[in-house]
């Protein structure tokens, strides 16, 4: 069935089934498959030039969460833990055997070897039983933080799409949009509130009754940010549980990589431009004075202040490093084809669609 043809509550069951498919892999697939469809529909109703949509972006990051479920990173993860843990066993070595040579007496060479070695042995193994266990911690954590991403605005979206599939061509079309905004629960995300996916579907909605590009492009460009930032605010136990504090840095520069589309980014580095402008033409200076004052106002997401090259993140448990690259990431590739392309093929979303776990590559 075409994705714009379905109704609120043919969504709710392709959704409830998605997050409660027993086998985690599959429950990704089918995640990952419905943000998917979710963009498409959603390109359809609010309109293709207005750009992506918080869905369209949910896709690469649901697909990127499918490779720390299946543990495809687990082997990385291990040599780097191991490396890390390893050489800071061997400095504790050095303080331990420069220690004990001063107090046995020992020779300062044979000490100092004798207790690097057991520094460098014990940290490093250490390190690669800890990865292990991280990784499969995460896994479990990650799916978790998946599932409620795509049951909490997956459902938003489906009523969205629900209230413009009821529009007759001519008719106001105020009283039905009071009925759906209706059905937000008010409130800040931090109280189990949906402010901000009030606000942002406001924003999708001025973006599909507008005919001027500009304003299409930032409000859709508004309501991803904002719809990102009220899932990182409900995730942010979720990522802090997935990174234990001690490694948290290591796994940001070493595993926090994703790829949109073919390209592969990272994280740990700045977000780079697309071509030799760091934004399209209609997001270069911002008109909407609400959507300035959340980038760039006293408590402005946007640490960066449009300089792509200060945008790379260091830890991505804090939410501040986290939204001051995603913010930017949405603005270079607002209008990027490859956001709004299809992570599988249409076999493997086929074979997912009828409940199976695709063929390789994924």
């Amino acid at each position: 069935m075409p994705s714009s043809k379905r109704n609120a509550n043919e969504w709710y069951a392709l959704i409830s089934d998605a997050i409660t498919t027993s086998d985690p892999f599959l429950s990704n697939f089918k995640i990952t498959r419905i943000h998917h469809l979710l963009s498409q529909a959603l390109l359809d109703a609010v309109g293709p030039e207005a750009g992506a949509n918080f869905h369209s972006w949910a896709v690469w990051g649901s697909r990127k969460a499918g490779v720390t479920i299946r543990q495809e990173d687990k082997d990385q993860a291990s040599r780097d833990a191991t490396i890390v843990a390893g050489i800071v066993g061997a400095l504790v070595g050095v303080a331990v055997g420069w220690g004990m040579a001063s107090w046995m007496n020992w020779s300062l060479v044979g000490s100092l070897a004798a207790w690097i070695s057991i520094g460098l042995v014990t940290g490093g193994y250490c390190g690669y039983r800890l990865a292990g266990y991280t990784r499969s911690s995460a896994a479990r954590i990650i799916l978790k933080g998946n599932r409620i991403v795509l049951d909490d605005i997956g459902r938003e979206s489906a009523r969205y799409l629900d209230y413009v599939g009821k529009l007759v061509p001519g008719e106001n079309s105020e009283r039905l949009f009071a009925e759906f905004v209706a059905g937000f629960r008010p409130g800040p995300t931090e109280e189990n509130g949906q402010d901000l996916l009030r606000r942002a579907f406001e924003l999708y909605e001025a973006a599909r009754r507008s005919d001027d590009p500009k304003t299409q492009h930032e409000c859709n460009y508004f309501a991803n940010c904002l719809a990102v930032l009220h899932e990182h605010i409900r995730l942010q136990p979720y990522i802090n549980q997935s990174l234990p504090f001690l490694i948290r840095k290591c796994v940001t520069q070493r595993l926090m990589t994703y790829s949109v589309g073919e390209k592969t980014l990272a994280v740990h580095e700045a977000v780079p431009p697309l071509g030799a402008d760091n934004f399209p033409p209609t997001l270069v200076q911002i008109d909407s004075a609400e959507l300035e004052e959340f980038l760039h106002g006293p408590d402005g997401w946007d640490r960066a202040r449009g300089r792509l090259q200060d945008t790379k993140a260091n830890d991505w448990t804090k939410i501040r490093e986290r939204m001051g690259y995603i913010v930017n990431l949405f603005r270079t590739r607002h209008l990027a084809t490859e956001v709004m392309a299809s992570p599988y093929s249409a076999e493997q979303l086929e074979w997912i669609g009828n409940g199976n776990r695709p063929g390789r590559p994924w």
